[in-house]
């Protein structure tokens, strides 16, 4: 199977090496197989809950690389249980997790960032939905922000957001210094992404105004949710102004 635009998109995000890599939720592991063909790290651990799909994966692994299979590791388990602690401490993780909605992505990264303190993890999400509420929560948990990416593919758009924990902000840092790159705070409408002003920013940004702003006529005015609505709304106009 052929990746398509949005897996191609956060594939070109990782642009180091790291001792690991996670591909969480990872269906046909088309992402983790790009990383493994390119070595992106010493070892890619393909995660996935359904049983079946770890199955069928591994039969393409041993096929498709049989001189290889020290350098992956399936396994069928939720992300939040991810076996990082068999790992000594200062192994660098990247944590790819793609194709689920939001809400879930931040409860995945919050128990990761709880459970695995003094771990250098970081976190490549590319949530379906719910962007505003990740990133809210994400702001809360002390991430910083190393980069931000807008794509489309037929008629869905999607964000790629990566991070860095804790941990991990020091090493993380010190190679956006040496690559003349600055680090950003989390911010719930972004910030690196809006730093490009394309037609497909402006189209992304008015069509999100857009569900808000429909999505207040089912409100009661005056109510905490209509107020909370109104604020997201505003914000994302507000980003409009800016880069228009």
């Amino acid at each position: 199977m052929k990746k398509g635009k949005r897996l191609q998109a956060i594939d070109r995000m990782v642009t180091r090496h790291y001792q690991h890599i996670w591909d969480c939720c990872c269906d046909h592991g088309l992402l983790g197989i790009e990383f493994l063909a390119r070595d992106t790290a010493n070892t890619i651990h393909f995660v996935d809950i359904v049983p079946s799909i770890m199955t069928k994966l591994e039969r393409q692994l041993l096929s498709s690389f049989p001189d290889r299979s020290k350098q992956w590791r399936l396994h069928t388990i939720d992300v939040r249980e991810l076996p990082i602690d068999q790992y000594p401490t200062e192994d660098a993780h990247l944590i790819v997790i793609a194709g689920v909605g939001g809400e879930l992505s931040l409860k995945m990264v919050n128990a990761l960032v709880k459970k695995y303190p003094h771990y250098q993890l970081e976190f490549l999400l590319c949530p379906v939905r719910h962007q505003y509420q990740l990133r809210e929560g994400l702001s809360l948990l002390g991430l910083s922000l190393l980069g931000e990416a807008l794509h489309k593919e037929q008629k869905w758009y999607y964000e790629i957001i990566h991070l860095a924990a804790a941990n991990a902000k020091n090493n993380a840092s010190q190679r956006l210094i040496e690559q003349g790159v600055n680090e950003f705070p989390v911010e719930a409408v972004g910030s690196i992404l809006w730093h490009e002003s394309s037609a497909l920013h402006r189209e992304y940004l008015s069509k999100t105004i857009a569900h808000y702003r429909r999505s207040l006529r089912s409100l009661t005015k005056n109510s905490d949710d209509y107020s909370k609505t109104e604020l997201i709304a505003s914000q994302y106009e507000n980003v409009l102004r800016q880069i228009t």
